[in-house]
């Protein structure tokens, strides 16, 4: 499938969208009723039932056609997708889709159009190159579209991003970071993440790769499907235009998350709460909450792992004794030092150097 192929693939309609242009609207409870209901139930007609069919289909529109139930929880509609890791799928036009939450990592892109999604009370207009990325069981709504407004869903369980990807792709960067926790469904908070790519040509046409092998007419290859997510990520791990949202109870604070996360990362080798806060204008126990809430992890926890991440490459790529690297973290103790290492790393800061060394010698013989 080519570009063009795939331009004509994703606007002409499915025979449920051209009955959904033809038809009043349908009401929100019937809507759900259809939803939640067996399409071979008995409580349905047989338009009905086969309404029911075609728009799920539509929606979980792969290869595969993975299993996947809906169910009602609170009054909010759960998508649980019980078989395929990943899912690439067109979002059905003419018709909105109710506020719902999934069991899995979920990213919209625009490929053309407006959107008006509601996402955890937060009203968002969505145009062509926004890309979305909603962490598990994130609440959000789509208001019914026309037919030039094409939505891409990505879903992926968190066994679809290994390792390598999540430590090589996304690196150690705050932003990379920040996508990590939403991909591995680790965020504490439900939190979401905007990106707004519509002058980005490398993003659209790595997409646009992406979509022909996803939709081509040949069996799809997940390997060369990664390998475009890969190169996806990394693009706009060099974005500067993006946003961070959080639940409504955090916005209040005025404060971006990421900015803040990045003034740790450069400061963090001399850097206390106290003046984290003032820097930023709050109290200490405040930001500490806000912290705490939106990481998982204290400022203390943070502001450790990152210099001890700075010791670890300080053995590796200097020859400053331990006694100095300890000191340049800011641990005067020696003693506490060394187990403190070897609580994040398994071994001595020695053995760490030595097996480095080893290491670095292998490689290059």
């Amino acid at each position: 499938m080519n570009y063009e192929e795939l331009n004509d693939f994703l606007y002409k309609l499915s025979d449920i969208e051209i009955e959904l242009q033809n038809s009043t609207d349908i009401t929100d409870e019937t809507l759900k009723e259809l939803i939640l209901t067996p399409y071979s139930s008995s409580k349905l007609t047989s338009n009905e039932a086969n309404y029911w069919f075609n728009f799920t289909d539509s929606i979980m529109n792969s290869h595969s056609h993975p299993s996947f139930s809906y169910t009602l929880a609170d009054g909010i509609l759960k998508l649980n997708v019980t078989e395929d890791i990943f899912v690439v799928s067109r979002h059905t036009r003419f018709a909105k889709m109710l506020n719902h939450t999934h069991d899995l990592f979920e990213m919209n892109y625009i490929y053309s159009g407006t959107f008006i999604q509601e996402v955890q009370g937060e009203k968002l207009t969505l145009s062509e190159g926004d890309i979305l990325f909603l962490n598990k069981n994130v609440e959000h709504s789509i208001n019914k579209v026309g037919k030039e407004d094409i939505l891409i869903n990505f879903l992926a369980k968190k066994d679809f991003f290994d390792n390598q990807f999540i430590y090589k792709i996304l690196g150690d960067n705050v932003l990379g970071k920040t996508i990590a926790s939403i991909i591995t469904n680790t965020a504490k908070e439900k939190n979401f993440l905007l990106f707004r790519t519509a002058d980005n040509w490398q993003i659209k046409q790595t997409i646009q790769n992406i979509l022909c092998e996803a939709f081509s007419s040949k069996s799809t290859n997940i390997e060369i499907i990664k390998a475009y997510i890969g190169i996806l990520f990394s693009r706009l791990l060099e974005s500067n235009n993006y946003e961070l949202f959080l639940k409504e109870s955090m916005k209040d604070s005025s404060i971006s998350i990421l900015e803040l996360l990045a003034y740790i990362e450069e400061n963090f080798l001399d850097l206390t709460l106290e003046e984290t806060a003032k820097h930023f204008k709050f109290s200490s126990a405040h930001l500490g909450r806000i912290i705490k809430r939106v990481t998982g992890k204290n400022f203390l926890a943070i502001v450790q792992e990152l210099r001890f991440k700075h010791a670890s490459m300080l053995l590796q790529f200097s020859n400053k004794s331990i006694d100095d690297i300890s000191r340049e973290i800011g641990y005067n103790n020696l003693t506490y030092f060394y187990r403190k290492f070897r609580l994040f790393y398994g071994v001595t800061p020695n053995e760490y150097r030595n097996e480095v060394t080893i290491e670095t010698k292998n490689n290059s013989t």
